[in-house]
């Protein structure tokens, strides 16, 4: 086993991936969370690299949504061996973030919000219900209020795409109402042949945490 780095998508923190990470703690599996300022991609990117500087050996670095494309630039770091994509965008060279054959939910776009400054953030009515579907209400409405405003790539293109370089597994959300799964296949057929799929919505390492972490410890094995 190896150490694996976790790094959440736009509008969460590193806090997200705490029920995961006591499942994969069980299992000898080291996590390190990078917490993104959500600014753009070049800052996001810095924020994962630093995490990586530190690390003594190997590591597996993982993106989930936007946090895909901040570990497609970051995973070109010398200390990482492996990508896994979760529910991931997943740009090509000269793309921006959510580049390539990207397709999103409708209630989702429908929930975003944008401010005058170009912020962005979600309809605290609608979050719980867009993220954390497949959730006990009251933990989805907890995880709801945590979630932060954010500027996540913009117009910066992507400078180089690890996964065309690193060993790469794209995991699939089967029924993701974001990221809607027609465009997760898509974008991991151009990526990787290392395919996996997970039942659920867009949040299995809150909402289904025992078998995405026995699934990436397959992965790491």
């Amino acid at each position: 086993m190896t150490t694996i780095v976790l790094t959440h998508g736009a509008f969460h923190g590193g806090w997200c991936f705490a029920p995961l990470i006591d499942e994969l703690e069980r299992q000898g599996i080291t996590c390190l969370t990078p917490e993104l300022p959500l600014t753009d991609l070049d800052h996001d990117v810095a924020a994962v690299h630093a995490v990586l500087d530190a690390c003594d050996g190997p590591v597996t670095l993982l993106g989930h949504s936007y946090g895909g494309a901040v570990v497609t630039v970051a995973g070109s770091h010398p200390n990482v061996e492996r990508l896994v994509l979760l529910a991931a965008l997943a740009p090509d060279v000269g793309e921006n973030a959510s580049g390539g054959p990207v397709e999103i939910g409708t209630e989702f776009m429908s929930a975003l919000r944008f401010s005058e400054e170009g912020v962005t953030s979600v309809d605290p009515e609608l979050a719980a219900q867009v993220f954390y579907p497949d959730a006990d209400p009251s933990d989805a409405a907890h995880w709801a209020t945590r979630l932060r405003p954010g500027n996540t790539g913009g117009a910066v293109l992507v400078s180089v795409a690890a996964w065309r370089e690193v060993p790469t597994t794209y995991i699939v959300c089967a029924d993701d109402p974001i990221v809607l799964p027609t465009g997760q296949r898509a974008l991991a057929a151009r990526v990787t042949t290392d395919v996996r799929e997970i039942a659920g919505d867009h949040s299995p390492m809150v909402c289904r945490p025992a078998e995405l972490a026995s699934l990436l410890a397959q992965i790491m094995d």
